[in-house]
């Protein structure tokens, strides 16, 4: 398997891309939501597209969270089936379900989705909802957690940069969307990939859209709890 700078993973010598967390429609459904700023999509749209062009996989795998609400306005609903579908005419497509995508199958049922896809060495979900462990030569391919590292560049300053996370068998990937912040996995490591990762390090490969950089962030620390503050902590003592 090779990471790609873009955010993705190539796998099986080449022939299959992953990418995860696409959340298309990210700015209708902020809209929706009540945000009156102009409606931005950001450039995910376009990148996936260059990135299928230049590499020419034989199979695109989407690892969940294709788009970002249900319930799609019609520009935002056009706009979703444009970008699938020409996807679909440059590579074979196969749509992972992830946890925004509740009623992807009903709304676009032109692209049919599954909840897991699987190779004799690779087994893809979005990770929602994480399978009991790992299996003997088989890697866990999920999305959902957006992991970042943050990292100090060359003049001191601190920058969270997106991640993929690899170890024990799983293989977590960035978030491919322009609107994810990223969860630091130095300080927030959500307690189910902790309790994958056991005691084992695990490997952190940063990206910045163009380089990679690895780095070993050691064992698992579990989310930091909310400081009190001392007014509050003289209260309770």
């Amino acid at each position: 398997m090779r990471f790609d700078a873009a955010g993705a993973l190539w796998a099986d010598e080449g022939r299959t891309l992953l990418v995860a967390d696409l959340h298309l429609g990210y700015g209708w459904a902020q809209r929706r939501r009540g945000e009156l700023g102009p409606v931005v999509e950001g450039e995910t749209r376009e990148r996936l597209l260059r990135l299928v062009e230049a590499g020419r996989p034989e199979r695109l795998v989407l690892v969940g969270d294709i788009v970002h609400a249900p319930r799609p306005a019609a520009e935002e609903r056009a706009m979703i089936a444009q970008t699938l579908t020409a996807l679909r005419d440059r590579t074979e497509l196969v749509c992972v379900l992830g946890n925004h995508d509740r009623a992807f199958s009903t709304e676009f049922p032109e692209f049919p989705a599954v909840a897991e896809w699987r190779t004799s060495g690779v087994r893809v979900v979005h990770g929602d909802v994480l399978p009991t462990g790992p299996l003997e030569g088989v890697v866990t391919v999920v999305g959902h957690f957006h992991p970042a590292v943050r990292v100090k560049t060359a003049s001191g300053a601190s920058q969270k940069m997106a991640a993929f996370l690899e170890g024990r068998g799983l293989l977590v990937l960035p978030a491919f969307s322009d609107f994810s912040a990223g969860c630091d996995m130095r300080r927030e490591m959500p307690e189910e990939l902790r309790r994958w990762f056991g005691a084992s390090a695990v490997r952190a490969v940063v990206t910045d859209g163009k380089r990679l950089l690895e780095l070993q962030i050691g064992r698992p620390k579990p989310r930091r709890k909310p400081e009190v503050p001392p007014w509050v902590r003289a209260r309770q003592g």
